[in-house]
C-alpha cells in the first residue's frame, strides 16, 4: 500500500482523490458581494423592466440593492463558517475539534510530562550514623560507586536505614519486583512534612529554564514505575534497583522518580446533589496524566479518593471499563489550552457528588522536549527526617540523570484529532483484526508517528513449556551443522567528504577515520599482514609465579630473568602492555586447562596465547625476578604453564590517534593535501605517508613502508586521503571473515544488543565452533580440539539485502578488551600456505526472487586452480570447452573460461573465489536477551514496530547540523512507555513484542559508504536558471519524496520513481538525472533498488553537495569505472567483492555492516 499511495501522491496527475478534491474546492454558489449584487440586478431587469431601470451608481434603488448584498454576504459567510464548525474534518475552533471528538467518544490528549528516574550519585545525612568499622558518617558525604571508598555500599545503606521509616530496611521494602527485567525494590523515609513528599527544582533544557519535581514512586500492580497517588505527611519513596551489571551501571543504585513540571491544588463545595455535575477548574496547562480527586472530611482533610475514568474512547462517568462495585467516580474532559472540566455521573451508574472536594493537578509545560544526561545533574534535594530517637535530621541527596528522556509531549493538534478520532470510532478502542493493530497505537500517544504490526501464530505450545522462537529473536539457538564455508574477504571502501572548518575535520576524523581502527575488520587486516616478532632465538620460557581467575604473574627467564619493552634490545623490547605472546611446549606435551598434558589429549593444543596485563618497571625486576611481596613482574591476562617456550610475540595495535598527529592531520586537509597513513608496528605509532611517496596501487605491501625517496614505493598505507579541489575521498582497508551455511543453518545477529552474564561477570557473545572432528588437510588428521568464532556482525548488500545465510565472524575476545585471544584461528583450520590451490571457494552469480543479481556457493572441482594463466599451457586435448580457470596472483585473481574452438581463455565475471574452505562440521550458538520473553500461553504474537516522534525530529536535526547521533529508543523503554496503554486494549490471547525502528540513511556522506551517491543532473541549455538553484531544488524534490507519509517500514526504494518525480518538479529546467555511486567498485546502476528491514525507514541525507551538473549522458561524464548495467538487477554480491588472495587489495562495496534480524529465521 506504501507504493501505491506514495507514486498516487507524487506522480500520478489523475487520481481520482485530486480530481474529487478539485471538485470539492470549486465554489458553485458563490454568495459574495459582487455575484450577489449581480444577480439581483439581473433579476430586477428580467421581471420588473418597467418598474426598475434606474442603474446608474448614484440610485437610491441602487443603494438600497448594495445594502442588500452586503447583508446578504455577511449572513452568508455567517452561516458558512458555523456550518464549518459543526463538521470535524472542516472544523478551524480549538473548541469545536474538542467536542466533535468527543460526540464520537474520542479524549483528546493534553499535554505529557517529562518523568524519569534520577540516580543517587551522594549522600550526607546530620545524624550520629556508624558504619561497620565504627566510623561517625555524620556529614560526610558519600558517593556511589567510589573507587577510593571501598565501603561505599555499606555506608549508603547505612544513613538510609536511618532514615527510612520503621521496618523498611534496606533488603525489607515495601514493595518488589522485576521492572523492565531489573529487581527493583521500594522503599519510603520518615520525611517531616506535613504537605506533599515532593521536592521541585530547576533546570534548564534546550536554553528554556524549567520546572521539574521529584515525587513519591511506587511500582504497585503495574509494569512501570510511577508516580504515588499525592497524600500529605505521607513520606518521600525511592526505588533500589539493580541489573546484574555493578555498581557503575546506570541502572544499578538508588533512584527518585521526577516529573516536569509543579503540583498544585484546589477546593470546592458541593452543595446540592445534581445529575451530570460539570466542575470546570480554572487552570491551563493540566497534563494529561496528573490528575487526583479527593472528597474532604469535616476537618478538611482527605477521606476518600475518587477513582478517575480512564481517558480511553468510549469511558465516561456513566460508560466505563471500571468496576459495576466502583460507583465513586469522575471523568475528566479536555478543553482548550489543556484546561479541564470534572464531570460525575447521574446517580444510577455511580454516585452524586456532594460536600468539599479536594483536587491535585500538575500544571506542565506545553511542549516536547528532550533531556539529556548533562542536563540535569548535580541536584540538591534536602529531606528532612525524624530519626529512631525522635530528633529531627536533615538527609541531603545529590542526584543526576543517567540516561536521556524523551517521554514528554505537547497537547495533541487539531489535525490529529481529526485524523485518529475516526480511527479510534472505527476500531471501537479495542486490537482485533490486523486493522486494529495498525491504527490504534497511533491514537496511543502523541509520541507516535508511524506503526506497523505483523502477526505470527504460535498457537499449540505447552503452557508449562517456555516458548522457543525459531528465528532466534527471542529465544537461544544452539545448532549443529555441516556445511559450514569460512573464507576471508579483503577489500578497499571508500567515503567522501567536505568541510567547512577545523571543528568540522576534528569531528571527521573521530567519527569516521579514527573509529574504523576500533572495527574487527581493522584487528583482522592488522594480524594477517604484520608478522609476529620472532623470540624463538633467545630459547626463553615462562616462569609462573603466582596464579589468580584468568590472571598470572611471573617473568621470562632464560638462565635468568630477561627485561621486556624499553629496557630490551631483543624482540623482547615489543613486549609491553596490550601485546600478544604465543606460547608453545617444551616437549611432546599440549596445553590443556592451564596446564601441560600428554600429547593426543582430546582437545589439547599445541599452542597458547596470553595478553601481558602490567610490567612492572623493566619486567625482570632489575635480574632478580619476582617482586618483594612475591609477585612476578609481568601479569598475563590467562595462566600459562610453568616452563613453557615463548614463541613469538605480536606489538599492541593502537586504535587512536595522537594529539599531534590529528592536529597534523587537520592542517593538511586544510591545505587540501593528499596523503596516506600508515601503522607503524615496532614504535606502535600513526604515521603519515606524503603525496611523493604514497603509492598509487591497491595492492598492500610493508617491504617498503616509511619510504621517502619521492618515487610513490610506500604501498603500506590504510587510509589514502584524495581530492578534487573541494571532497576529499577517503579510501580505507578491510579485512572480513565470513561463516556461511550452505542450507542447514541461518543466523541471527543483533549487533546492537548486548548480552550481559551476571555469573561470569562478562557479556555472553554469539558463537560458530568449528568441532575438532574436522580433518587437518596437512596431516590428514582431526584437529582434535575445537576452534571457536565469534560472530561480529550481519552480512548486508548494497540493496539492503540481509543474507542470514552467512555471517561476519572475527577471533574470540573473550574480555572485550580490543585484544583478540588467539590471532591465528583461520590459519590453524584452513592453512592457506599448505597446497595453496585447493584453498578456495567459488560462488556463482545468479538472479534472485526479486530480481537482484547475487551470488551462491559454486563446486571447487569445476575450476582448475593455478597461480598464473602462464603456467597453462592450452591445448583442445586436455582441456573441455567450457571449463574454468582460476588465477589467483594478486596481480591477476580472475576466473576465465575456455574456449575449444578458438584455443583461448576468457574472462567471465560470473564467478568469483575466496581464499577458505567448505563441507566444515560446526556448532552455531545464538544467545537471546533476557528482557524479552514470550508468554507461551498466547496464540498470537504480534510485532509491533513503531517509530517516535521524538527520535524523528532528534534525528532530522542532527542530519541537518551534525552533533551526536541519536539512537532509537530500546525494545525494553517502548514496552514500558506504551504497555500500559496498549496492552489493555490487545486480545488475551495476544503477546505484543515492541520493536524499535531507526532511519536508513540515503545518499548523504552520513549514509553507509556502499550507499552514498551522486545525482548527476543534465540542465536544459535554453534555462536561465543557475547551477545553484537547480541544485537547490534538486535536493527540495528529494527531500520531499522522502518524506515520512511516503513511506512504510521495510519499503524498497527503486530510482526510476525518484527521477520521475524529479523531472515532474523541475521540467523544463532539467532534462534528465541520473545516480552513480560513490564507491568506485560499484557498477553503474548498482543503487536503482534499495531494500530496507522490517525495523528501518527511508530518508534522505543527500545535500546540494551530492549535486554535479553534467553537460550530457556519457561515460566521462557519470565518471562509471565498472561494467553500465543495462537492467533493473542490481549487480551486487553477497558481501565485499574483495580479493582472494592474501596480499592483494581490490576496490569494492558488496557489503556493509547492520545490525538487527538477518531472516526470518528456520
Amino acid at each position: 500500500m506504501a507504493t501505491t499511495d506514495r507514486q498516487n501522491r507524487l506522480l500520478v496527475a489523475e487520481d481520482w482523490r485530486k480530481i474529487y478534491q478539485s471538485f470539492q474546492q470549486a465554489d458553485f454558489k458563490s454568495y459574495d458581494f459582487e455575484t450577489l449584487r449581480r444577480t439581483m440586478v439581473a433579476y430586477l431587469k428580467e421581471n420588473y423592466p418597467d418598474d426598475f431601470n434606474d442603474y446608474v451608481e448614484s440610485s437610491e434603488y441602487v443603494a438600497l440593492i448594495d445594502l442588500i448584498a452586503y447583508v446578504a454576504q455577511a449572513l452568508s459567510f455567517r452561516v458558512d463558517l458555523n456550518a464549518r464548525e459543526n463538521f470535524l474534518e472542516t472544523a478551524e475552533r480549538r473548541n469545536s475539534v474538542l467536542r466533535l471528538a468527543r460526540l464520537i467518544n474520542y479524549n483528546a490528549k493534553r499535554n505529557k510530562p517529562a518523568t524519569g528516574l534520577l540516580k543517587v550519585d551522594a549522600i550526607t545525612t546530620t545524624q550520629n550514623v556508624r558504619d561497620s568499622s565504627g566510623t561517625n558518617l555524620s556529614n560526610s558525604t558519600i558517593v556511589w560507586n567510589d573507587s577510593a571508598n571501598s565501603n561505599y555500599r555499606e555506608q549508603f545503606t547505612a544513613i538510609l536505614n536511618a532514615a527510612n521509616q520503621t521496618g523498611q530496611l534496606f533488603g525489607s521494602p515495601r514493595e518488589s519486583g522485576k521492572i523492565g527485567g531489573i529487581s527493583t525494590e521500594v522503599y519510603t523515609l520518615s520525611s517531616l512534612q506535613s504537605d506533599l513528599p515532593m521536592f521541585d527544582f530547576v533546570k534548564s533544557v534546550g536554553g528554556v529554564s524549567r520546572q521539574f519535581e521529584v515525587v513519591p514512586s511506587t511500582i504497585n500492580d503495574s509494569e512501570n514505575i510511577y508516580e504515588s497517588d499525592p497524600i500529605p505527611g505521607s513520606g518521600l519513596t525511592y526505588t533500589y534497583r539493580t541489573d546484574g551489571s555493578g555498581d557503575s551501571s546506570n541502572n544499578t543504585g538508588f533512584f527518585f522518580l521526577f516529573k516536569q513540571g509543579k503540583i498544585k491544588q484546589t477546593e470546592f463545595n458541593i452543595d446540592s446533589s445534581i445529575t451530570n455535575y460539570v466542575y470546570p477548574l480554572s487552570a491551563t496547562n493540566v497534563n494529561d496524566s496528573d490528575v487526583w480527586l479527593y472528597k474532604l472530611d469535616q476537618f478538611g482533610q482527605l477521606s476518600q479518593k475518587w477513582t478517575k475514568v480512564p481517558s480511553l474512547s468510549g469511558n465516561n462517568a456513566i460508560y466505563n471499563s471500571l468496576s459495576k462495585s466502583e460507583r465513586n467516580i469522575y471523568n475528566v474532559v479536555t478543553k482548550v489550552d489543556d484546561g479541564v472540566d470534572f464531570v460525575f455521573g447521574d446517580g444510577n451508574f455511580s454516585n452524586v457528588p456532594l460536600g468539599s472536594f479536594r483536587t491535585y493537578y500538575r500544571v506542565s509545560d506545553n511542549a516536547k522536549i528532550a533531556i539529556q544526561p548533562a542536563d540535569i545533574q548535580n541536584v540538591q534535594v534536602a529531606v528532612p527526617y525524624v530519626d529512631a530517637n525522635g530528633a529531627q535530621q536533615t538527609l541531603t541527596l545529590t542526584m543526576g540523570l543517567k540516561s536521556s528522556v524523551y517521554n514528554s509531549a505537547a497537547t495533541e493538534s487539531s489535525a490529529s484529532i481529526k485524523e485518529k478520532a475516526g480511527q479510534v470510532y472505527y476500531s471501537q478502542n479495542r486490537m482485533i483484526t490486523a486493522e486494529d493493530y495498525q491504527v490504534v497505537p497511533l491514537s496511543a500517544s502523541q509520541e507516535i508517528v508511524k506503526v506497523r504490526s505483523v502477526n505470527r501464530t504460535a498457537s499449540g505450545i505447552s503452557r508449562a513449556k517456555e516458548i522457543l522462537d525459531p528465528t532466534g529473536a527471542y529465544s537461544n539457538v544452539n545448532v549443529f551443522a555441516e556445511d559450514g564455508m569460512l573464507y576471508r574477504e579483503e577489500s578497499t571502501q571508500k567515503f567522501t567528504f567536505n568541510f567547512n572548518n577545523k571543528t568540522e575535520i576534528q569531528s571527521i576524523i573521530d567519527t569516521s577515520v579514527e573509529s574504523k581502527l576500533k572495527e574487527a575488520y581493522a584487528r583482522h587486516f592488522y594480524y594477517l599482514k604484520y608478522a609476529p616478532k620472532d623470540l624463538s632465538s633467545l630459547s626463553a620460557t615462562w616462569n609462573s609465579t603466582t596464579t589468580g581467575t584468568n590472571t598470572n604473574t611471573g617473568y621470562f627467564t632464560s638462565g635468568g630473568a630477561l627485561v621486556v619493552g624499553d629496557s630490551a634490545t631483543s624482540n623482547l623490547k615489543f613486549a609491553k602492555v596490550g601485546s600478544l605472546v604465543k606460547f608453545t611446549s617444551p616437549d611432546t606435551r599440549e596445553f590443556f586447562n592451564n596446564t601441560l598434558v600428554t600429547a593426543g589429549t582430546s582437545e589439547a593444543e599445541d599452542r597458547a596465547w596470553a595478553k601481558i596485563g602490567a610490567v612492572v618497571l623493566d619486567g625482570a625486576n632489575a635480574g632478580v625476578g619476582n617482586l618483594e611481596d612475591g609477585t612476578g613482574p609481568i601479569t598475563l591476562n590467562d595462566i600459562i604453564p610453568n616452563g613453557s617456550v615463548i614463541n613469538a610475540v605480536i606489538p599492541a595495535f593502537t586504535t587512536s590517534f595522537s594529539a599531534t598527529l590529528e592536529a597534523d592531520l587537520i592542517n593538511r586537509i586544510v591545505e587540501y593535501e593528499e596523503f596516506g597513513l600508515r601503522y607503524d608496528q615496532d614504535s606502535e605509532e600513526w604515521k603519515v605517508i606524503t603525496s611523493t611517496n604514497l603509492s598509487t596501487g591497491t595492492v598492500f605491501d610493508t617491504a617498503r613502508q616509511g619510504d621517502t625517496s619521492g618515487t610513490n614505493l610506500d604501498a603500506s598505507w590504510w587510509f589514502k586521503l584524495t581530492n578534487n579541489g573541494n571532497t576529499y575521498t577517503v579510501t580505507y582497508r578491510k579485512l572480513d571473515y565470513i561463516f556461511e551455511s550452505e542450507a542447514q543453518n541461518k543466523f541471527h545477529y543483533d549487533a546492537e544488543e548486548k548480552i550481559y552474564d551476571y555469573k561470569s561477570g562478562k557479556s555472553v557473545k554469539d558463537t560458530v565452533k568449528i568441532l575438532k572432528t574436522n580433518s587437518i588437510v596437512s596431516t590428514g588428521n582431526s584437529i582434535g580440539y575445537p576452534i571457536s568464532w565469534q560472530v561480529v556482525d550481519t552480512v548486508t548488500e548494497v540493496d539492503g539485502f540481509q543474507d542470514n545465510r552467512k555471517v561476519k565472524v572475527g577471533f574470540v575476545d573473550d574480555d572485550d578488551d580490543g585484544v583478540v585471544d588467539n590471532p591465528e584461528l583461520f590459519d590453524i583450520i584452513i592453512e592457506p600456505d599448505t597446497s595453496p590451490t585447493t584453498k578456495f571457494v567459488f560462488f556463482e552469480k545468479y538472479i534472485s526472487y526479486d530480481t537482484i543479481e547475487r551470488y551462491r556457493p559454486y563446486a571447487a572441482t569445476n575450476f582448475l586452480v593455478s597461480k598464473n594463466e602462464s603456467d597453462i599451457t592450452l591445448s583442445s586435448t586436455t582441456y573441455t570447452d567450457g571449463q574454468f580457470f582460476y588465477f589467483y596472483d594478486a596481480d591477476e585473481d580472475v576466473v576465465k573460461t575456455y574456449s575449444s574452438t578458438t584455443n583461448t581463455l576468457t574472462t567471465t565475471t560470473d564467478y568469483i573465489a575466496r581464499r577458505g574452505r567448505s563441507s566444515i562440521s560446526f556448532q552455531y550458538k545464538h544467545h537471546a536477551g533476557q528482557d524479552t520473553r514470550i508468554d507461551p500461553s498466547v496464540s498470537n504474537i504480534v510485532d509491533v514496530y513503531l517509530l517516535e516522534r521524538t527520535y524523528d525530529n532528534l534525528f532530522r536535526v542532527w542530519l541537518q547540523d551534525g552533533g551526536t547521533k541519536p539512537l532509537e529508543a530500546t525494545s525494553d523503554q517502548l514496552r514500558i512507555n506504551y504497555s500500559g496503554t496498549l496492552n489493555p486494549l490487545k486480545s488475551l490471547s495476544d503477546q505484543i513484542i515492541y520493536h524499535p525502528v531507526k532511519y536508513k540513511i540515503l545518499f548523504g556522506s552520513n549514509a553507509d559508504e556502499e550507499l552514498q551517491a551522486t545525482f548527476k543532473v543534465v540542465k536544459n541549455k535554453k534555462t536561465n536558471v543557475t547551477d545553484a538553484v537547480i541544485k537547490t531544488r534538486v535536493i527540495a524534490a528529494i527531500n520531499e519524496f522522502f518524506a515520512l507519509d511516503n513511506w512504510d517500514f521495510g519499503d524498497a526504494f527503486y530510482f526510476t520513481e525518484l527521477a520521475a518525480y524529479i523531472h515532474n518538479q523541475l521540467a523544463p529546467d532539467l532534462l534528465t538525472a541520473v545516480i552513480v555511486p560513490n564507491q568506485s567498485g560499484q557498477s553503474f546502476g548498482s543503487l536503482f533498488q534499495i531494500n530496507s528491514a522490517a525495523d528501518e525507514i527511508f530518508i534522505s541525507g543527500a545535500t546540494v553537495d551530492d549535486v554535479s551538473i553534467i553537460t550530457a549522458l556519457g561515460a566521462n561524464q557519470l565518471a562509471v569505472s565498472g561494467t553500465v548495467v543495462t537492467s533493473t538487477s542490481t549487480a551486487t554480491t553477497n558481501t565485499t567483492t574483495g580479493s582472494a588472495v592474501s596480499g592483494s587489495t581490490t576496490t569494492s562495496s558488496g557489503s556493509s555492516s547492520s545490525s538487527g534480524s538477518s531472516g526470518s529465521g528456520y
